[in-house]
């Protein structure tokens, strides 16, 4: 009897979030059937712009990588700019060194397990977001804080020993930067297996769109 409980509720959960999917699916739908040529053209406009961007920093990331860094220094109101939002950029030398470590060790972890590479994948083209999608996110029952905080938590900076992290203060550095909008950061969560991945305690999926 306990068994056939388990079993019905997890179908009544499969049969919520194939609702929740289908509702998505058909408001996207009934949305897009009412967009006009002009609002497509201008919506693809954007795509491009945000793709462009990424891919910009890309390769401005990787040639930092093959000059071990020196690059990084040549230009560093550049990467001020992208990873702390200034052009004033002594106040962050102290990190440059640190990211250009962090970028190889990330690399290392994205070739060693492919499961890591697709988990955190930003698409190219995906619109820069200052914090997760609440269309496909909602509290998790177990949180009992403010909606606007992380209550102290950094788990998810401190398992990929991220350089950017403020471990005195408990702070990013980089909020709201470029690279925090268009990478994963900003965007996080937006599958149950980043939140699995990071153990996380405040959010829960309501419909992932990898499924």
């Amino acid at each position: 009897f306990s068994e056939e409980r388990y079993i019905n509720k997890d179908i009544i959960m499969y049969n919520k979030k194939q609702v929740i999917k289908n509702k998505t699916i058909a408001t996207t739908v009934e949305h897009f059937n009412r967009v006009s040529i002009e609002q497509f053209i201008s919506w693809l406009t954007q795509e491009l712009k945000w793709a462009m961007a990424r891919i910009l920093f890309l390769l401005y990331g990787g040639l930092a990588m093959i000059s071990f860094g020196l690059t990084a220094y040549l230009t560093a109101p550049i990467g001020s700019k992208l990873f702390f939002g200034t052009w004033k950029f002594w106040p962050y030398l102290k990190y440059y060194h640190r990211i250009i470590i962090q970028a190889y060790r990330v690399l290392w972890m994205m070739l060693k397990d492919n499961e890591y590479t697709f988990l955190f994948a930003v698409p190219l083209t995906s619109e820069p977001r200052r914090g997760p999608d609440r269309n496909f996110i909602a509290l998790s029952g177990n949180w009992i804080h403010e909606e606007n905080t992380c209550y102290g938590c950094v788990r998810c900076c401190e398992k990929i020993s991220c350089p950017l992290l403020n471990k005195k203060e408990g702070i990013c550095v980089g909020y709201d930067s470029f690279y925090w909008n268009y990478f994963l950061c900003g965007r996080y969560p937006f599958t149950q297996k980043q939140i699995d991945y990071y153990a996380c305690e405040k959010w829960r999926i309501k419909y992932d769109p990898m499924d």
